[in-house]
């Protein structure tokens, strides 16, 4: 689970760098919510930060503590959610009891 958290990671910070290099997300970010698949991919990302947001809270078992992840997802997305998954990879169970997670 930490390699493929690590490749995300990876991964995201390649895309961000290309995207603030080769685009100007000033004048090119607006036109997103002009475009319909450019709708349905915020809606989309904003679900899944909803939901893996909702896990974070859980795991951690507080909102102050999870707070730092859901910002950091608010302004990295992907790139925030992946860094978790690594940083509680070591803790997460290979082989849960039935009726757990």
């Amino acid at each position: 689970m930490r390699a493929v958290g690590l490749i995300a990671v990876l991964v995201m910070v390649g895309a961000l760098v290309y995207g603030f290099m080769a685009g100007d997300f000033g004048s090119e970010g607006s036109s997103i919510l002009d475009l319909a698949w450019g709708r349905v991919t915020l809606i989309d990302l904003y679900t899944a930060l909803g939901l893996i947001g909702a896990g974070i809270v859980w795991r951690e078992g507080s909102l102050a503590r999870a707070l730092p992840w859901l910002v950091g997802m608010v302004f990295l997305g992907s790139l925030a959610a992946a860094l978790y998954v690594v940083k509680e990879a070591s803790s997460i169970r290979r082989d849960p009891q039935p009726g757990t997670l």
